[in-house]
């Protein structure tokens, strides 16, 4: 069995090595990675992991991440010295899958990795794909640019489900990392485009109440969009 290929993206030689001899000796591939226009050439399927600098000169880690994102899906952790939670929301929003904050330990890292690689590869098998400008999980296909919304029935047939754009919105998103966790805060922030406060929760579970009385057999018992109580909402 080949070994999976981790890219590390740092501007710190140090930093680097260290997740390099670190990674290694777990048994990984480990590639490097000086700059955000370095990572961005490396990057491709055979990668299975980025590790991602957010603070770097030239493109930003955030620059790379959504670069990435325009064609890529495997897991990003950004691992960076800013540890905010505004810093945080901000590299989700753009399409990381966690973050680690230096200085960082053994344990920590490894941790994340497998945790991150384990997720990648439970989901491989039902992921999301993007196809014709479509994103399709399980029986749902959601389409990246308009709001045209389907479920794929047993025999293939595709039924359109009316949603308001709102609705779209919440389900796209969701779709775009099936299993992964979202924050309310993060979804409002990203889809309302305005500053999250403790009552914009109660805007949010009316959205997703009504999301899933038009995408669930039972919306009372929902076994796609689930609420990860005190953390927020994933598709499944």
């Amino acid at each position: 069995m080949s070994k999976q290929r981790i890219l590390t993206v740092d501007d710190n030689e140090e930093i680097r090595n260290i997740i390099k001899i670190l990674l290694e000796s777990e048994g990984y591939e480990v590639i490097e990675a000086r700059d955000g226009n370095e990572a961005l050439s490396l990057v491709d399927d055979s990668i299975d992991l980025v590790i991602l600098d957010i603070m770097m000169p030239g493109k930003s880690g955030l620059d790379v991440c959504k670069g990435i994102r325009e064609t890529y899906q495997m897991p990003i952790l950004f691992l960076t010295a800013k540890g905010s939670d505004s810093d945080k929301s901000f590299g989700l929003l753009l399409g990381a899958d966690d973050y680690l904050a230096k200085p960082f330990s053994h344990a920590e890292l490894t941790a994340r990795v497998k945790s991150l690689l384990r997720r990648y590869y439970v989901y491989k098998g039902k992921e999301t794909t993007v196809a014709d400008d479509y994103f399709t999980y399980d029986v749902f296909k959601v389409a990246k640019d308009r709001n045209e919304v389907f479920t794929v029935s047993s025999t293939g047939e595709a039924v359109p489900i009316d949603l308001s754009e709102l609705e779209y919105q919440i389900l796209k998103l969701l779709i775009a990392s099936p299993g992964r966790v979202f924050p309310a805060q993060l979804i409002y922030e990203s889809i309302w485009n305005e500053p999250y406060f403790y009552s914009s929760n109660a805007t949010i579970m009316v959205h997703i109440r009504n999301l899933r009385t038009k995408i669930e057999e039972d919306p009372s018992a929902p076994r796609h969009l689930l609420t990860v109580w005190g953390k927020g909402y994933k598709l499944v």
